[in-house]
């Protein structure tokens, strides 16, 4: 690649708005502080809140893959007790050991705007249609609603979306769009990664339950629903997934993260018939779901394996989620119609081992593909993350922090620069060069 494809920017950007607080919004918060640039993160809820709403899964990458240098050497400076770098964390641990002590450092002080959703962004004096080369020169325009309800308009020069895909899950029905009743009976369907042994336990336990999915989160939901039915005998599970591979998940004797591992012999064992409270059916999707009367839901299936009914109390459905495209549908954005994640990313990723989105492959392969593949459009409007990925299930926050550092070699204008490595030695913390 030549360099001059990457490097455009002679000066700091004025202003760098951050849409979200969690691991990679707040990195990439971090890294621009660290250069002492100007930025404000703009959260819709608490820093870190999408990660303490599954606090109780444990990841299956260890915590070194979860942090950059920088953060780990910021914190350290601080006096901050870090965890190893090979222990396995929660997503509660992660946060309050590394997050929460991030979002809440000097560093970052009046930064993070908790409670300021992003409603929409847009280009000040232009519309979508001007194709103009100068679109760089007009600031960006972000409509900010505060918990209020009370709207303003803030602006920037650079925008870096970081919000990810939580609270927007695929629908429930067949081929991706609701089915009919769904939405009628949203109050019976959990979306998430509920504790279902915990927090969430009086949801599920004594109840007839549909958990329908086949990746990893459907994975550790029906780990945890096996064990509820051990303690609470009258659960009922039944577990419907699209796949009908046998066994359901691939599991590599070596891998790498012992973890992951686990977590598929498990959910194999039980698809397999390994818990005798919970049966699972493959080549079924749910294309209706009708009143049964007395609260519970009548769910009719259909697909390769036949078709079937039941009636349940409770659905808990994890079919993965997609970006939020709403925010720059005024932006010029070139989004790739498999995954609907930005254009030049998504094809580096079907180019991948990682496949198309959906695909198998191994997100221990997967890096982030430099930053020309960072690049829409519209200038110096990034989309990074989990987000970036779409629907590609595939994504690791390293791979995230990688590309922080393409970003900010971008906005640097120095092809070689890392902005999330850790301070020369002998460096303070916080200060680059």
């Amino acid at each position: 690649m030549a360099r001059s494809a990457i490097i455009r920017r002679v000066t700091p950007p004025r202003r760098i708005a951050v849409i979200g607080g969690g691991p990679i919004g707040l990195e990439a918060a971090l890294a621009a502080r660290a250069l002492g640039w100007p930025v404000t993160v703009y959260e819709k809820g608490e820093a870190g809140a999408n990660v303490a709403a599954w606090g109780h899964v444990r990841l299956f990458s260890p915590f070194g893959m979860n942090r950059s240098g920088l953060g780990r050497s910021i914190l350290a400076e601080s006096g901050a007790s870090l965890p190893s770098d090979d222990a396995y964390l929660t997503g509660a641990q992660h946060r309050e050991s590394y997050l929460m002590p991030i979002a809440r450092h000097p560093i970052l002080r009046d930064v993070v705007r908790s409670r300021s959703e992003v409603v929409a962004i847009a280009r000040a004096g232009l519309l979508k249609a001007y194709v103009g080369g100068d679109r760089g020169a007009f600031p960006f325009r972000l409509l900010i609603r505060d918990a209020r309800g009370a709207e303003r308009v803030e602006e920037a020069d650079v925008v870096i979306d970081a919000s990810g895909t939580f609270g927007m899950p695929n629908a429930l029905g067949a081929g991706g769009i609701p089915c009919p009743g769904e939405a009628a009976h949203g109050a019976a369907i959990s979306r998430g990664l509920d504790d279902v042994v915990g927090r969430d336990r009086a949801r599920y336990e004594g109840k007839r339950i549909l958990l329908v999915g086949g990746g990893h989160s459907a994975a550790t939901s029906a780990i945890a629903l096996a064990r509820l039915t051990e303690e609470a005998p009258a659960t009922e599970v039944t577990w419907v997934a699209r796949s009908t591979r046998s066994p359901l998940f691939v599991v590599d004797p070596n891998d790498p993260l012992p973890e992951r591992r686990a977590i598929c012999e498990a959910a194999n064992r039980i698809a397999a018939g390994g818990a005798p409270r919970v049966r699972h059916r493959g080549g079924l999707e749910v294309v209706e779901l009708s009143d049964a009367g007395g609260g519970a839901v009548l769910v009719r299936f259909a697909g390769p394996g036949g078709a079937d009914e039941i009636v349940v109390d409770r659905i808990l459905a994890n079919v993965g989620s997609g970006p939020d495209n709403s925010l720059y549908r005024e932006l010029q954005v070139h989004e790739c119609y498999a995954s609907r994640g930005p254009m030049k990313l998504s094809a580096a990723l079907i180019g991948s081992a990682a496949g198309a989105a959906g695909a198998g492959g191994d997100c221990l392969t997967q890096k982030s593909h430099g930053p020309e593949t960072l690049k829409n459009p519209e200038p110096d409007f990034f989309i990074i993350g989990c987000k970036s990925y779409g629907r590609n299930p595939h994504f690791l926050i390293r791979v995230g922090i990688e590309q922080i550092r393409d970003v900010f070699r971008i906005l640097s204008g120095r092809e070689e620069f890392d902005a999330t490595a850790a301070p020369p030695r002998g460096a303070p913390a916080g200060t680059k060069g």
